[in-house]
């Protein structure tokens, strides 16, 4: 439906990204953490991710010493769409109780960036892959798509499939007590993916003639119907990977994350 978050050669989204984040902080982690997850020789790409591997096992259940909690599903409070947009999209989607499936089963392809020099800005680079996210949430929408009018309030659900995400992470160092300690000043986050597919309970009252025709022409035209859900998803899960972040980065100091040379 409404994803092109995670569509498209040139659409945007922070959610898959979020397992992108994970793998950054595989050296952070490493730090405190037993067993499987070690620390990595600087520049090491190959040993980062593997032990980002771990991690988002980890991460999957939680991390209660960090107070981080389960990562599977990732929850956010609301997502929110108002407005008229354009000529295809003329709606108003409130998503709560929102929940992202299956992101720390992606599988790691790249990491780039950690630099020694914290004197300037760090820019971590990292892609990954994921087979199939699925979106869960209460929805409430109303308003036209593609001149249909379409109501309704209920559960949302949406498959996001073969999902490859490019994750860019700015990354500044400001200095405690003689050490440095990391905190995110931009993130960025691009997504392709192959198709999505959307389904709502209850549209129109439940009438099953309409909920099914409207159904169809959403998801025939994901990639069109996706664009304006965009910006508000990246806002959404960028504030929340921050607050994630800024746990991790608090109080390990940058010269702890790597096995000395």
């Amino acid at each position: 439906m409404i994803l092109k978050t995670i569509f498209g050669s040139s659409h945007k989204l922070v959610f898959l990204a979020f397992v992108a984040s994970l793998f950054i902080m595989s050296c952070v982690f490493a730090v405190d953490f037993p067993e499987p997850v070690t620390k990595c020789h600087f520049a090491d790409e190959k040993c980062m991710i593997e032990q980002g591997h771990k991690l988002m096992k980890k991460a999957a259940t939680g991390v209660p010493e960090r107070a981080i909690p389960a990562l599977e599903p990732l929850r956010l409070d609301k997502i929110e769409m108002l407005g008229d947009k354009n000529n295809a999209l003329k709606v108003d989607l409130v998503m709560s109780d929102v929940e992202f499936h299956n992101y720390t089963k992606a599988r790691i392809t790249a990491i780039k960036g950690f630099s020694k020099d914290l004197s300037k800005p760090m820019k971590i680079v990292s892609q990954n892959f994921n087979p199939r996210i699925t979106i869960k949430s209460k929805y409430k929408i109303s308003g036209n798509i593609l001149v249909l009018p379409i109501r309704g309030e209920g559960e949302l659900t949406m498959v996001l499939d073969n999902v490859k995400t490019r994750f860019t992470n700015t990354l500044k160092a400001e200095e405690r007590d003689g050490k440095h300690y990391l905190y995110v000043d931009n993130l960025k986050v691009e997504t392709q993916v192959d198709n999505v597919h959307t389904d709502m309970t209850n549209l129109f009252n439940g009438d099953k003639t309409l909920s099914d025709s409207i159904l169809q022409v959403m998801n025939e035209n994901w990639r069109l119907l996706s664009d304006d859900l965009t910006p508000v998803i990246n806002e959404a899960l960028a504030n929340k990977i921050k607050e994630l972040l800024s746990k991790f980065f608090k109080d390990i100091p940058y010269e702890d994350y790597f096995l000395t040379d």
